[in-house]
């Protein structure tokens, strides 16, 4: 589906409300969570998560051994930390 630049920048600069099949489309292709939107309380995956798992898919496995190094690291820092 094509969304012109500048429905884009009416939806973000005026604060139009975009169609519903906008919408969907715009969560699916940037991995949002519409929870976020719908819900006080979202649950399950937040869109950062749901961001990090689309670009995980994409990625080899030394890719991913490099992110887990990396995500144990933070882990162990931050427990330092408190």
């Amino acid at each position: 589906m094509y969304i012109s630049p500048r429905y884009l920048a009416n939806i973000e600069n005026k604060g139009q409300h975009p169609s519903l099949q906008i919408f969907f489309e715009l969560m699916l292709r940037y991995n949002i969570s519409v929870d976020q939107f719908l819900l006080e309380q979202p649950t399950g995956k937040n869109t950062q998560r749901r961001q990090l798992d689309a670009l995980l898919d994409d990625m080899s496995d030394k890719g991913i051994r490099i992110v887990a190094a990396t995500a144990q690291e933070i882990a162990e820092i931050e427990k330092e930390g408190e």
